[in-house]
């Protein structure tokens, strides 16, 4: 597994890059919309080259808009790219972590899967196939 990203949910993508200036995440990438996922999404970097994905919800039924209401896991992931995004499920699973659903291509990633997964800790990882 190596690092991606932390993953923050925000009402907009401008908010969410008004918010995270004053820290020193400045280089944005251009949105991406999602339909499958229900998000918009664009991806900042601080100077040292941490990456910082923001999450905006697109349209109706998606995942960003009740965790907004609710006010929790804001924070709400981290991300790592696998080499075999179903062998790393399972071997998660088999520590007791569980999948939030099942993996789908993802636009940001130029349509390869990604999943989330709960772990023990109650830490939500995001993983993202890696490219062939």
């Amino acid at each position: 597994m190596i690092f991606d990203h932390i993953g923050i949910f925000v009402s907009s993508l401008e908010e969410g890059r008004r918010q995270l200036w004053p820290l020193g995440i400045r280089d944005w990438t251009e949105a991406v919309e999602d339909r499958l996922q229900k998000v918009t999404v664009a991806f900042g970097y601080d100077d040292r080259g941490l990456c910082y994905e923001i999450i905006a919800p697109l349209g109706e039924g998606g995942p960003v808009t009740p965790v907004l209401r609710s006010g929790r896991n804001i924070l709400n992931h981290v991300a790592y790219r696998v080499a075999d995004l179903d062998q790393t499920v399972q071997d998660l699973r088999s520590a007791g972590s569980m999948p939030l659903g099942e993996a789908k291509p993802a636009a940001a990633f130029a349509g390869r899967r990604i999943v989330f997964v709960l772990t023990p800790l109650r830490m939500i990882l995001e993983l993202i196939e890696d490219a062939p």
